[in-house]
């Protein structure tokens, strides 16, 4: 896919097309990062491998790691309570002077979920993993936008491991935003925080806050072994399926970013 809003970033115009890109990156919210989150360590070791016609010369690698924040998923409202990193290219090709978005990978460990949230049916400690759902773009416009499709995986022993609110197929599609969002009538518009920059040595890594509470939310598949019993507790106790202006992300992230020709 080319993506015109890469037309700018030409090497003499790459520090302006890479600040752009920071400001959009990230993942993937309603405040700047927290001054209580420390910076992460970055490796870059997720970066994709650039298909042709795209090339390393001008290619720019991004990791965004989400420090903190909450994803609200109808009356599920969980804290982000360890990273969820994602990374990225912005792979040039070198015919037309055109950069696109390549996704590489998503990595976010298992989070116990709150006390409270599922009741008592499922007795046991629920754990929460955000997992990457063949979605990602970055439509042009003034608030650096950025489209991902999430999957979020439930699991204890009642639920089985293939629990999931979301799916590749069906996914949470979100619309994230450092600027304001636009949700249905009678849910109030978050705004998020344009990227900061927090470090320029020996690579640039930026602050930035996405958000968005103008998505829809599925219906829980595959829980307790598929049993549609199970699925339906589930969607119970977290109040899905749940319409666009019901739920709502907030990520705090921190955005680092590595040429291609830097990498080992």
């Amino acid at each position: 896919m080319r993506n015109k809003s890469f037309t700018k970033w030409t090497g003499r115009g790459m520090a302006a097309g890479v600040a752009a890109l920071a400001t959009t990156a990230g993942l993937m919210s309603g405040t700047a990062a927290h001054a209580d989150d420390p910076i992460p360590t970055f490796d870059f070791a997720d970066c994709p491998t650039l298909p042709a016609p795209y090339v390393k010369e001008g290619s720019i690698c991004m990791e965004a790691i989400v420090t903190s924040g909450t994803f609200q998923l109808g009356s599920f409202n969980q804290q982000i309570t360890s990273p969820i990193k994602m990374t990225f290219a912005s792979a040039l090709n070198p015919d037309t002077q055109l950069y696109t978005p390549i996704f590489g990978k998503m990595q976010a460990s298992k989070m116990l979920v709150q006390p409270g949230i599922f009741g008592d049916p499922i007795v046991t400690a629920v754990y929460a993993q955000p997992e990457y759902a063949g979605v990602f773009d970055q439509p042009t416009g003034p608030d650096f936008h950025i489209k991902l499709g999430m999957r979020i995986r439930l699991s204890n022993p009642f639920l089985g491991g293939s629990c999931l609110i979301g799916s590749s197929s069906n996914p949470i599609a979100l619309n994230l935003t450092t600027g304001t969002t636009s949700p249905p009538a009678g849910t109030a518009p978050i705004t998020g925080k344009a990227a900061t920059i927090v470090q320029r040595t020996p690579f640039v890594i930026r602050s930035a806050t996405h958000v968005d509470n103008t998505f829809a939310v599925p219906g829980a598949n595959g829980c307790g072994l598929g049993v549609g019993l199970v699925d339906a507790i589930v969607n119970l106790q977290a109040g899905v399926p749940a319409a666009a202006g019901k739920n709502q992300m907030v990520f705090n992230e921190y955005i680092g970013q590595k040429a291609y020709t830097a990498l080992p």
